[in-house]
């Protein structure tokens, strides 16, 4: 039998551990600020422990138990990865799509890219640069740029209006001067970029980055090329036909011949270089990265 007195005390002993619970804590704000600070730190810690063990502990595939998983799992997902930077590069130049590479196109504007780069301030260095050579720089630019925007994009994309064959003619002549092909070619890509918009049938989707929308679309063609099956009122055309045919000749001569000829008929054979660096190869990259601009 339980006597009054004791069953006092212990009542008396468990409010006062339930106080001692309950109680606030009165501890200095300091002290609480030092204790959130080491448990962050300690999360901190164990989550750079986890992610350096993660990162540096190489992932070992999983080996196929049964004949479901064997036809379940493809060749690439059994195979260990390469050790080693040596071996990721390997693997690397075994996927790079070199079959796929326009070598044409790659080795012209990377060339032109890099004498604009190299050759031009050499030649203002040792020769300096003339109003005739300024000139002569923006006059072709005006020529090839115009060509291109208001021929092979407004008259020969989506034929926004009809031009007489002199009006025609020209913008063919220096349309292939901005070297993007013939008008045949970059009509057809144009109506299929509007077709399929930022879609994997778009030649420059921006989906897939701005470097492919800028550049990359060129680097890497489409082998065979698309049919002309969206342009059959360009097939009918016989100038457009006759510069598909010569775009490559009449370019060259254009961009590069036509400007050499008239800055030796100004200065010499200094004239000429400057002409045919400034006007002809420094004005093809300007003119064409303001075109993959707008691509991209």
């Amino acid at each position: 039998m339980v006597h009054m007195g004791e069953f006092t005390a212990a009542f008396g002993r468990s409010v006062a551990t339930q106080r001692a619970v309950t109680r606030p804590d009165h501890t200095p704000r300091e002290q609480r600020l030092n204790r959130c600070a080491a448990r962050s730190r300690n999360n901190l810690n164990y989550m750079e422990s986890t992610i350096i063990q993660e990162t540096s502990t190489p992932v070992m595939p999983r080996i196929p138990s049964t004949e479901t998983d064997r036809a379940t799992i493809t060749p690439n997902a059994v195979t260990p990865p390469p050790a080693g930077r040596a071996s990721w590069r390997a693997r690397m130049a075994r996927q790079f799509p070199f079959e796929r590479i326009n070598w044409i196109t790659s080795s012209f504007l990377m060339g032109t890219l890099a004498l604009t780069l190299t050759a031009v301030p050499v030649y203002l260095w040792f020769f300096g640069l003339d109003w005739f050579q300024v000139a002569l720089f923006f006059v072709m630019l005006a020529a090839a740029g115009f060509s291109i925007s208001t021929g092979y994009h407004r008259l020969f994309s989506h034929i926004a209006f009809q031009a007489a064959w002199p009006v025609r003619l020209l913008t063919l002549v220096f349309g292939a001067a901005a070297f993007e092909n013939s008008a045949l070619m970059w009509s057809s890509e144009h109506r299929r970029h509007h077709k399929h918009v930022d879609h994997d049938d778009d030649p420059y989707s921006i989906s897939k980055g701005f470097f492919y929308a800028h550049i990359g679309w060129l680097i890497f063609k489409l082998n065979p090329n698309p049919p002309y099956d969206n342009v059959p009122d360009l097939l009918r055309d016989k100038l457009v036909c006759w510069q598909h045919r010569y775009v490559q000749v009449i370019a060259v001569i254009v961009s590069f011949v036509v400007p050499a000829v008239a800055g030796a008929l100004w200065n010499g054979w200094q004239g000429a270089l400057g002409a045919f660096l400034i006007a002809g190869v420094a004005r093809v990259v300007v003119l064409q990265h303001c075109t993959f601009l707008i691509n991209s």
